[in-house]
């Protein structure tokens, strides 16, 4: 439980802070002194633990003793890095980079050269996004700038499936092409969730080991692009958009979780406004501000979850649904 209680975030400016409910800041780093930081996660199971990901380096804290690095893997990655994905069991890291490729660390090995265990390109662009796929030992997805969701297994040499939303139609010119921004799976699930720069938000569900994720659903539209998805618990699903819009979904139930009754900036301010909506079985949530990043989680109660924002603010927004 002591990820409920601290939380990590990094910024453009190269902080991550390290806080918790209440707004107290506990600690402040600069691993990366003068570049951004891209990505912050905790090891799911060595919750003490966590990485950051800042141009092609990945830095491990620990927050027991968070007057210096743990350790820093440096080296591998040549292009800057975009997301970082431990697996369940908190050994294996996935990350992905400018260059299309998708690397895994085994965290439990010493840095150095051995630490990667495994290494592919397969997008023909900007690799933006990975995950693990949910109780398939070393299935991984990926999505990138070349409007395409890859399925592999990171040992075999094919991939087990492609997805690729057409980028253009001849003499059709294309203001927002569907570049895979944001994927999200849980462990729990059998859902795969892709946010695109279309403003699209789409839905598939895991099959057999041969056919791999099958189309499930679309979701309805953002009017600019879906920066972030992420699956909240195994069947609801939570997209931010460039148009400032939060939606939430119920994957099974057809309709939205409830509405937002709780909700602040980490500076204790309030949020911009909140004018909320449902519409074909999704809540619409009006956060104000172009959404750079979103998380959620479940909270104490078992009906209930919390969301945090990140914006083009240096705030981070709480929003409690029940």
């Amino acid at each position: 439980k002591q990820w409920y209680q601290r939380r990590v975030r990094g910024s453009e400016d190269g902080r991550v802070l390290l806080w918790r409910s209440g707004n107290e800041v506990l600690h402040a780093l600069n691993p990366n002194p003068g570049e951004g930081v891209n990505c912050v996660v905790f090891n799911p199971r060595d919750t003490a633990k966590f990485y950051v990901a800042s141009e092609s380096s990945i830095f491990v804290y620990d927050t027991r003793q968070l007057d210096q690095v743990y350790e820093t893997y440096t080296g591998q990655h040549q292009e800057e890095i975009n997301q970082l994905a431990p697996d369940e069991k908190g050994q294996y890291l996935l990350s992905c980079d400018d260059n299309g490729e998708v690397l895994c660390f085994d965290t439990k090995r010493p840095s150095g050269d051995q630490v990667v265990c495994s290494r592919y390109t397969v997008h023909e662009n900007i690799c933006a996004t990975v995950q693990w796929v949910p109780s398939r030992t070393a299935e991984v997805v990926s999505g990138g700038m070349d409007c395409k969701i890859h399925h592999r297994d990171l040992y075999r040499r094919n991939p087990i499936g492609t997805i690729h939303e057409a980028a253009q139609q001849e003499g059709v010119h294309v203001i927002n092409p569907p570049f895979v921004n944001s994927l999200s799976t849980h462990w729990k699930s059998r859902y795969l969730v892709a946010g695109y720069g279309s403003g699209a938000v789409k839905v598939w569900k895991l099959g057999s080991r041969k056919v791999g994720y099958l189309p499930f659903r679309s979701l309805p539209s953002h009017a600019c692009a879906a920066g972030c998805v992420c699956l909240a618990d195994p069947s609801t699903v939570v997209s931010g958009g460039n148009d400032g819009f939060i939606h939430i979904t119920n994957l099974e139930g057809g309709h939205s979780n409830g509405c937002p009754d709780d909700h602040h900036h980490s500076n204790g301010q309030s949020p911009p406004g909140v004018n909320n909506e449902e519409s074909e079985g999704v809540f619409k949530l009006y956060h104000g501000y172009k959404i750079n990043w979103l998380t959620g989680f479940t909270s104490g109660a078992a009906s209930s979850f919390d969301i945090l924002v990140a914006d083009e603010g240096s705030v981070i927004t709480k929003y409690t649904v029940r």
